[in-house]
């Protein structure tokens, strides 16, 4: 598998951008703070049921480093938000049958400008929509080369969903001015 490859499933990108608006009128970008910085930058579209707050339970990551174990799996996000919009959740519906597979986490998730992630692997491979971005916003791919340390892309905001394989370790970041915002889907197998 290629490490971003574009689906066929695509969306109406301008309905997702209103669908986004919506909820932030109810539910606006959470405050960061030193502490956690990502939950400041994620809004979730499903939850565990479980949850003690719906919009934030999948933000951050599944592996508590301090307890060193995983406090859940992608499986256990099986509710819907439900102030999630109709048309998101049918697209996303959509893409899960012509995938042939279950989602878990569904986020919205916005890196401010001049800012990135460092080298990582996910657990489990992601589907990314781009909703706002940049030409300087650029996924990196860590490779092993005599002359390259990483090969980057730039994923536009053409309404297709891309396949990211997430496993292999990779960094983001946005070096433009402007927020860089996806909607971000987890695979749950």
């Amino acid at each position: 598998m290629n490490f971003i490859t574009k689906t066929e499933s695509s969306c109406d990108i301008d309905k997702v951008k209103q669908d986004l608006t919506a909820i932030l009128s109810i539910y606006p970008w959470p405050a960061m703070t030193p502490e956690k910085l990502m939950p400041g930058n994620q809004i979730g579209l499903t939850h565990r049921p479980d949850a003690q707050d719906i919009w934030l339970d999948s933000s951050g990551s599944l592996y508590d480093k301090k307890l060193k174990e995983f406090v859940g799996k992608e499986s256990d996000f099986s509710l819907w938000n439900p102030n999630t919009p109709t048309y998101t959740r049918q697209v996303l519906e959509a893409l899960s049958a012509a995938e042939n597979t279950k989602f878990g986490r569904i986020r919205f998730m916005r890196l401010m400008p001049k800012t990135g992630l460092s080298i990582h692997a996910d657990f489990e491979k992601r589907y990314h929509l781009v909703i706002e971005t940049n030409t300087n916003a650029l996924f990196g791919e860590k490779v092993v080369d005599d002359q390259l340390a990483a090969k980057c892309y730039h994923i536009p905001a053409d309404g297709y969903f891309y396949k990211v394989d997430t496993t292999r370790d990779h960094f983001v970041y946005n070096g433009g001015w402007e927020p860089r915002i996806h909607l971000v889907i987890c695979e749950a197998g």
